[in-house]
């Protein structure tokens, strides 16, 4: 179909996307890690949906940080959902009224023991907005070094790998580890960022690539 949207079905012309109306809410399950919410929906073209599921979580943060001698900081761990051990970037959730650029300081030094002298924030992206209601921020962090001191949650056993910015792209694009898709789109913005402001802060090189 070509045009500007799809019919309504009644000789009027297309209907162009617009929120829903939501009749009704509850919520199924609850507790300090999600809200699952079931809501009664009345889309744009009047179709009902009922049940429409909902998950409510707090925000995420993102860690893209860089070494002087230009090197990734990125860490290991078992994700239960996938069954696996997991390669991506030093990672967290955002507390409630908390700025999530604290919260990423926070979480790079917790899990890797490293921090930063230099934050640069990214664009914000949607974790899943189908179904999800909420956010991921990502921040480059650079001249990013080791203080030797962790702090892991319960469930967490995280290993910390150093890679040369470049070497790590080429191994990620070649399929060498498989991680979470909000990473590697969190990645792919930093190198971008640093592609276009190289010229402008030498910091910047090894990633830019």
């Amino acid at each position: 179909m070509s045009g500007g949207g799809q019919d309504g079905g009644d000789g009027t012309g297309p209907v162009r996307p617009r929120p829903w109306t939501v009749e009704s809410s509850r919520i199924e399950y609850q507790d300090r890690f999600l809200t699952h919410r079931m809501d009664r929906c009345i889309t744009e073209r009047g179709n009902v949906l009922d049940p429409f599921h909902i998950l409510e979580f707090k925000g995420w943060c993102h860690a893209v940080a860089l070494t002087p001698a230009g090197e990734l900081v990125l860490v290991e761990e078992y994700r239960h959902g996938g069954g696996a051990v997991v390669r991506g970037l030093p990672a967290g959730t955002v507390e409630p009224g908390e700025d999530p650029a604290a919260t990423v300081a926070r979480e790079l030094t917790e899990e890797t023991g490293y921090v930063a002298d230099t934050w640069i924030e990214l664009p914000v992206m949607w974790a899943n907005p189908a179904t999800q209601t909420n956010r991921a921020y990502t921040y480059l962090a650079l001249d990013a070094r080791p203080t030797g001191t962790r702090n892991l949650d319960p469930g967490e056993t995280i290993a910390v790998v150093l890679k040369p910015a470049a070497e790590a792209f080429r191994e990620l694009m070649a399929g060498g580890w498989c991680t979470t898709s909000l990473h590697v789109a969190s990645l792919l913005m930093a190198r971008e960022y640093a592609r276009a402001h190289a010229a402008e802060d030498p910091r910047l090189a090894p990633l830019a690539g």
